[in-house]
C-alpha cells in the first residue's frame, strides 16, 4: 500500500466520530477538498481531528467560536456543508 493511500485510510478512520452528521461533514471534506488543499490547510484539518467531537460540532454549528488555529478550516467545512445542502435540494 502506498504511503499516500495509507495516510488517506488513517485520516478516513479518524473522521469517524460516532456522530453521523460529523462523519458526513468530515469525510466529505476529506473526499472532496483535502487533496487540493494547501499544506497548511491539510495540517489544520489533521490537527482538528485531535479535538473533542462536541467542540468541533459546536464550532461548525456556530454555537461557539473556534480556536484561532481552526477558524479557516472550520469555515471551509461550513462552506462544504452549505454546498452539499444546496445540492441535496436540487
Amino acid at each position: 500500500m502506498s504511503q499516500r493511500c495509507s495516510q488517506r485510510s488513517r485520516l478516513l478512520w479518524r473522521c469517524r466520530r460516532g456522530i453521523r452528521e460529523m462523519d458526513i461533514l468530515l469525510q466529505g471534506y476529506l473526499e472532496t477538498h483535502y487533496d487540493d488543499a494547501s499544506e497548511s490547510e491539510q495540517q489544520a484539518f489533521e490537527a482538528l481531528l485531535d479535538e473533542a467531537d462536541l467542540d468541533i460540532l459546536s464550532w461548525i454549528m456556530k454555537k461557539t467560536q473556534p480556536d484561532e488555529n481552526y477558524v479557516n478550516i472550520i469555515n471551509v467545512i461550513r462552506q462544504f456543508a452549505e454546498h452539499a445542502k444546496l445540492n441535496a435540494k436540487q
